[in-house]
């Protein structure tokens, strides 16, 4: 693959990660209103609503959600196409060592799974297929984790791979290891506060998955730049 079409896939998967940030954020203004233990509600809590809740195609209130529903889908889906080439780049940096090159393999499988289960995510809403919503959700997260476990390893061993760009990832993966010990802690989400601790955990998650992907894309960029 050429050098200038590898710098444009990290630069698409940049775009990927900010349109999802600018997009779900229109998405929230149309939602229209409810979670998970509050229908009553008439329009999008920030600490309350999952960002899942914006592509149900009716809101919790029994009010259709059609645009939140299509902003929500399209963005979600962009976000996960544009992940799966940039995940081949990444490997492409590892090829010299035997070793790495395999790992690096292993590693860039899952991260481009990711990015297919996130499309399964946006094509499964949870009102109409929350089985198959939830198991996405659950695969996506559970690739990403280990992927981002892989890449620790491999760029903290590399020396040509500046050593920062594993330690943002390292804090990548506490947060998410956080969540997930949350996850398991909590009785679940039917209550208020259940519901809180929930959302709030998803929200660092995925933001700061975005922003990892970010900071990871640019880095790659200037390492093919050497």
């Amino acid at each position: 693959m050429k050098y200038n079409l590898k710098k444009w896939i990290c630069i698409v998967n940049i775009i990927g990660c900010v349109q999802f940030i600018i997009i779900t954020a229109v998405a929230m203004f149309f939602y229209k209103g409810g979670t998970y233990v509050d229908p009553s509600t008439t329009h999008y809590l920030f600490w309350y609503n999952y960002f899942s809740d914006l592509g149900r195609i009716i809101a919790h209130s029994g009010v259709p959600n059609t645009i939140s529903f299509i902003l929500f889908t399209f963005t979600l889906s962009l976000w996960g196409l544009f992940q799966i080439p940039f995940f081949y780049v990444l490997h492409s940096l590892f090829k010299e060592n035997p070793n790495q090159k395999k790992t690096s393999l292993i590693g860039s499988a899952l991260g481009g799974l990711t990015g297919v289960f996130y499309i399964g995510i946006a094509f499964t809403p949870s009102d109409v297929s929350g089985i198959s919503h939830d198991l996405f959700v659950i695969l996506g997260f559970g690739s990403i984790y280990i992927c981002i476990i892989i890449y620790i390893l491999l760029i903290l061993k590399n020396e040509n791979y500046p050593n920062l760009y594993g330690v943002i990832l390292l804090i990548s993966a506490i947060i998410l290891s956080i969540y997930f010990i949350f996850l398991a802690a909590t009785p679940g989400n039917l209550t208020s506060t259940g519901l809180f601790i929930y959302v709030v955990g998803q929200k660092f998650m995925i933001y700061t998955l975005l922003i990892c992907g970010i900071i990871q894309s640019y880095g790659v960029i200037k390492q093919l730049d050497i």
